[in-house]
């Protein structure tokens, strides 16, 4: 019940920011693809670095490392909503940044709420 409100909301949150903020009309199947890729590609690219551990044995990143993991990360997110509603990368990164805000935000009432 929790994930399909939240899938829901983060969904609408997608579409309304893809047309107000960026003026790119974006329907929900698409808003829901990016939503899914969204959560898909920091996965893979989670999966990406696991496996690069067991084949390295490096264990442990740190300093600039770690920001390039995090670039990296937050990349393929961006690259989600690129693919999912055929955007540019700063228009995909505003929608990303206003998605991320207001789907915390909203998991944040729903979990108030029940």
């Amino acid at each position: 019940m929790k994930l399909g409100a939240w899938f829901a909301d983060t969904t609408v949150s997608v579409r309304v920011s893809a047309d107000k903020l960026v003026g790119c009309a974006v329907s929900y199947g698409e808003a829901a693809w990016a939503v899914i890729y969204a959560a898909i590609a920091p996965v893979l690219v989670i999966f990406g670095l696991l496996s690069f551990d067991v084949s390295t044995g490096i264990t442990q990143f740190q300093g600039a490392g770690t920001i390039v993991i995090l670039a990296i990360l937050l990349g393929s997110f961006i690259a989600a909503f690129m693919l999912a509603l055929h955007t540019s990368f700063k228009d995909s990164a505003i929608i990303a940044a206003v998605t991320t805000v207001t789907s915390v935000a909203l998991a944040l009432l729903i979990r108030g709420l029940t």
